[in-house]
């Protein structure tokens, strides 16, 4: 059972990726959580409301799969297990995903450290698989992949702010289509075999 101090984060981070930070009062916080709204219990477990976000970061941060997949076995199944497991990170992320829209710009100092410690580290870490995937031709030497992997992780997010924002994609594309089709993309990237020499591209 969940003590009183996880239902006050639990509650806290979800009412601000709805409503937003500033939006959410303690009271808010602390009905939600159970608790008698305007009695202060918030306050015998986090300072400020502004402590209580910074538990959720560091609670994210710390926890959850947030690990790309290894590079082994067939590339589309590998590259389809790791747009998976952007999706389930962005799920698990959908409170802070959902702030980022909502007054994270009002913490700097947070949004730097979501910046670099989420999204750019799951970006570094997706240019190394596709760069293990690739092997050692020429032409996939050459490639960009930490841009190639930007690509791929921003159309991950991009999809699922959609798909949170109205429900459904509002193309009609389904994840499932989208996935396929993400995996054909970086697939060919990864497959296609080095450039010959002497032949124009």
């Amino acid at each position: 059972m969940a003590t009183r101090r996880e239902r006050l984060l639990d509650e806290g981070m979800r009412l601000f990726g709805e409503r937003g930070y500033a939006a959410t009062s303690v009271a808010q916080i602390e009905e939600a959580a159970g608790l008698s709204p305007g009695s202060g219990s918030l306050y015998k477990h986090f300072r400020s409301k502004q402590e209580l976000l910074e538990a959720g970061l560091d609670r994210l941060l710390a926890g959850g799969d947030r690990d790309v997949p290894a590079a082994a076995g067939s590339v589309p199944a590998v590259l389809d297990a790791a747009a998976r497991a952007g999706f389930a990170r962005m799920e698990q992320d959908r409170d802070l995903s959902r702030l980022l829209f909502r007054g994270l710009d009002g913490f700097p100092d947070l949004l730097e450290r979501f910046g670099r410690d989420e999204i750019a580290r799951n970006q570094r870490d997706t240019a190394a698989l596709l760069r293990d995937l690739a092997g050692d031709g020429t032409r996939a030497r050459d490639a960009d992949w930490p841009a190639v992997a930007a690509i791929l992780q921003a159309a991950v997010a991009h999809y699922w702010l959609l798909e949170d924002l109205f429900g459904s994609h509002p193309t009609g594309v389904s994840r499932a289509r989208f996935i396929r089709a993400l995996v054909s993309l970086a697939a060919a990237a990864v497959e296609t075999p080095p450039r010959r020499p002497g032949r124009s591209a």
